[in-house]
């Protein structure tokens, strides 16, 4: 399967000594197998037989005395800057994976629970993945905080010591994280509420002491939210570079959040049946709590999925946007947020929160100055409750200004 990617004969020589040299081939069939274009699966390959030069170098001559080591020594080796080494490691990671499934590597093990608490936390993590339903994000993001308030706890956090856990105990901690990371008191609020509600529920502590965990002020549509002028997002637009794959497929993603206003999730969670072509309809799926709605195909952003559609690499997967590289995984709501900074950063638009939801905004607020009807907003934009779209009246200022009184003059 070599000779697919590598036709010069003394190449294939290379390749096929020493320690990794009978496992090239199966690694280059994978390569093609999962649709690699042929310049990145050279690129792997061949560093591979860099890789393999090194540990014949190193006098390995079996694929058994391989260990990680051996791959953090020849990246240290052979890279001169921090990027370097990143990008060497992105391509050393397709042969450490093939390793790992053919048995010559160990899998890396997860960080284990220290045995003093693990006898609180596993349940609790289990507690949040079985009957909450929460996604391995939320749980590892629950993992990292209660592991450090447990930890902060030291001997503490044994079972015996746990039940008479006192309120002084908790302040103590919640003032230490407060002076070192203040900002950060919402997460670690949410995370120990639930956490300190678990423990007594399950007779782990004697009383529930969540209520010692202070309480953020939140002011209903206090904030402003923040928009973006038409010539900015017209800027966006003209940014993307429309004749290469990547510029096609972001082409259609910006344009169908621009014109509906629509979040990111809801991009990445978009099938291909969702948009009913003879109809010329397109369907966003529910999220956060919203509601699902059927909105009509405007030309441009058909237009715009029609040309992506022509280049979206053959898939099993209905979600509509793909990576472009292989394997060609659906795009999650990280890679459409830093799609759309990405854009933003280089076409110069300086906003605080250079996300998805900024597009968001920007719709509903060119929405209102239109005139357009609170209720109409709420409908595109999936709120269920009405209430939702009301922080957008503050934007308006058209209306703000017929209201203002006149400022009292001095006496």
């Amino acid at each position: 399967m070599l000779e697919y990617w590598f036709k010069e004969r003394m190449t294939l020589v290379d390749f096929r000594r020493g320690p990794l040299g009978p496992l090239f081939d199966g690694l280059a069939a994978r390569l093609k197998e999962k649709g690699y274009s042929h310049s990145r699966g050279y690129e792997i390959l061949s560093k591979g037989c860099l890789f393999n030069s090194f540990l014949i170098d190193q006098g390995i001559t079996r694929s058994k005395e391989i260990d990680r080591t051996h791959f953090k020594a020849f990246i240290d080796n052979y890279s001169s800057s921090y990027n370097d080494k990143i990008k060497l490691r992105g391509r050393l990671k397709h042969i450490m994976s093939y390793l790992v499934d053919e048995g010559v590597l160990k899998p890396l093990e997860a960080n284990p629970i220290p045995a003093r608490y693990c006898w609180a936390l596993s349940p609790y993590l289990l507690y949040l993945r079985d009957d909450c339903q929460f996604m391995e994000r939320t749980i590892d993001d629950a993992r990292n905080v209660v592991g450090k308030f447990l930890d902060g706890l030291g001997e503490k956090a044994v079972r015996k010591s746990m039940r008479v856990l006192r309120a002084e105990d908790i302040d103590t901690y919640v003032k230490q994280h407060l002076r070192y990371s203040p900002d950060n008191l919402k997460r670690l609020r949410s995370n120990l509420r639930g956490f300190l509600r678990f423990c007594a529920q399950k007779r782990y502590i004697t009383r529930d002491l969540s209520g010692m965990i202070p309480s953020i002020p939140s002011y209903r549509l206090a904030r402003l939210p923040k928009g973006m002028d038409d010539t900015d997002l017209q800027r966006i637009i003209n940014v993307i570079p429309k004749e290469t794959a990547v510029g096609t497929r972001d082409s259609a993603i910006m344009l169908l959040m621009i014109a509906y206003g629509v979040r990111g999730k809801s991009v990445a969670v978009l099938l291909l049946e969702d948009i009913d072509w003879p109809r010329s309809t397109i369907r966003i799926r529910a999220c956060k709590g919203g509601k699902e709605v059927v909105l009509p195909l405007l030309v441009p952003v058909g237009e715009a999925i029609l040309s992506y559609l022509h280049l979206r690499h053959e898939s099993t997967f209905r979600e509509l946007f793909l990576s472009v590289r292989a394997p060609h995984f659906p795009l999650g709501n990280a890679e459409i947020y830093s799609t759309v900074s990405k854009y933003m950063t280089k076409a110069g638009v300086k906003i605080p929160k250079s996300g998805s939801s900024t597009l968001r905004h920007a719709w509903a607020i060119r929405a209102l100055a239109k005139d357009s009807s609170m209720k109409a907003i709420a409908d595109v934009l999936g709120h269920r409750c009405l209430n939702t779209t009301f922080i957008y009246a503050k934007a308006d200022l058209k209306m703000l200004r017929q209201v203002v009184m006149p400022w009292p003059e001095g006496r």
